[in-house]
């Protein structure tokens, strides 16, 4: 008969079975999680950070698709890199920026966890989001479509047609336009009599 070797069965210590269960494993969860919402709240980044932040993306925004129109992309690179880096001055279009600021507003939230910014102007009246402020770091959301530089009318006159009519002319044959239609008329018997 073989001995019973008591280093192999040891008894589990109340820390292994605590990390071992499911509740165990579903109070470790929680407390990651709350570490994680905890050092989020703290992190936020302040409403003059994110302004700055924002409007240095936004005209980074501008140089690039001034030098050369990107796709989407291209945008998602771009912001990448945008998120991480500071707009160069000396490169600034003096008309773009001055656009930008008379048919744009940025507008920051302050929210619990993060903080977001959105551009207002008379193609999205109620906002768009430009920027996501969480754990500190400011990450950009910002497309060069989201941007208005420049107003004009939508239309000309009101009493103008949106889609104007062509004159095609119509070639009739001589055969028709010569004959001339046989008309009958129907009177009533009371017309008849008089």
């Amino acid at each position: 008969m073989s001995q019973f070797n008591k280093n192999v069965y040891k008894k589990q210590g109340l820390v292994d079975e605590f990390t071992g269960s499911c509740l165990g494993k579903l109070i470790i969860l929680g407390v990651f999680i709350l570490g994680l919402c905890f050092l989020a709240m703290i992190s936020v980044p302040s409403e003059e950070e994110m302004f700055n932040e924002t409007e240095d993306n936004i005209r980074q925004c501008i140089q690039d698709n001034i030098d050369k129109k990107g796709d989407i992309v291209d945008e998602l690179v771009w912001n990448v890199g945008r998120s991480f880096s500071a707009a160069d001055s000396t490169l600034d279009s003096k008309e773009a920026l001055d656009a930008f600021i008379k048919y744009n507003t940025i507008d920051v939230f302050r929210h619990s966890l993060y903080s977001t910014a959105r551009l207002s102007n008379s193609s999205h009246p109620e906002g768009v989001r430009v920027s996501i402020g969480i754990f500190g770091f400011i990450i950009s959301t910002v497309h060069y479509d989201d941007i208005v530089l420049d107003s004009g009318p939508v239309r000309n006159n009101y009493d103008d047609q949106l889609i104007k009519p062509e004159y095609v002319p119509i070639e009739v044959p001589e055969e028709i336009l010569n004959d001339t239609p046989k008309i009958h008329t129907h009177h009533d018997k009371d017309t008849l009599k008089k």
